[in-house]
């Protein structure tokens, strides 16, 4: 029994890796950028930051989910398989925020009005604290 316990565990720990889906980011810089209007820089940053609140909210969802595969998994090991592992919502989340920063920079170099700015951005991991 000892024997198939170390295989076993390693196997589910490689195997739990592939969960998730793959992150899609969004470039930064688009072909056409420079060819948008201000109208068009607004709409785009509109459009982006509702994809970030709602890559967020998935991203708090997959969290909970994760804790509950990870409680679960300790008992019974096969939620393990069911865990997302690659974090693609919030990779994405960073990726529109990047995006939204460069349009923000391009609309207001075209001294479009009104003036933007980005709020902080939700999606970004917090700093590491040094002491």
């Amino acid at each position: 029994m000892k024997q198939l316990f170390v295989p076993a565990l390693l196997s589910i720990s490689l195997l739990s890796a592939c969960g998730g889906r793959t992150p899609d980011p969004v470039a930064e810089v688009q072909p056409g950028d420079s060819a948008l209007t201000c109208a068009q820089l607004r709409s785009d940053i509109t459009a982006n930051t509702r994809a970030i609140e709602g890559l967020v909210k998935e991203q708090e969802t997959k969290t909970a989910q994760n804790i509950v595969a990870g409680t679960a998994g300790a008992f019974l090991l096969v939620p393990w398989f069911f865990m997302d592992m690659k974090g693609a919502a919030g990779d994405e989340a960073r990726a529109y925020q990047r995006r939204n920063e460069a349009l923000v920079s391009r609309y207001n170099g075209m001294d479009c009005k009104p003036e933007m700015k980005l709020a902080k951005p939700a999606a970004q991991k917090p700093a590491a604290q040094t002491e």
